[in-house]
């Protein structure tokens, strides 16, 4: 063996030992990301189709041309990105409800110059 540093190591155990720090790095940032990924599905799944309303379960049922979320306690019916705007233009010709119900949203197109008179 030779003459060990001041660390009490000699050269061939310190390029081990940073070896073995360098590995155990590795892996602890990878059971970091699993935990990390294990967490963030985990949450999802506690509130994944879930009702806002009332937490109960909600199921797909379709609705106006779309699949819609729906709440199978309270009944409420709940639209994912687009599913509203998709429905709402296979019904705007059969149902001018809409069009008074929404027309100041600026999206909308019908009536969006009449909310500033």
């Amino acid at each position: 063996m030779s003459n060990p540093d001041s660390t009490g190591y000699n050269e061939a155990d310190r390029q081990f030992h940073e070896k073995d720090q360098q590995i155990l790095q590795s892996m602890r940032a990878g059971l970091d990301a699993r935990r990390t990924a294990a967490q963030a599905s985990a949450q999802k799944a506690a509130h994944w189709m879930c009702c806002p309303k009332c937490g109960s379960k909600m199921k797909e049922v379709p609705l106006g041309g779309v699949i819609v979320d729906q709440c199978t306690s309270c009944g409420g019916v709940y639209f994912d990105a687009g599913e509203f705007q998709a429905m709402a233009k296979h019904q705007r010709t059969t149902s001018p409800m809409l069009e008074k119900l929404f027309s100041w949203m600026p999206s909308w197109g019908v009536g969006a110059d009449s909310r500033a008179s």
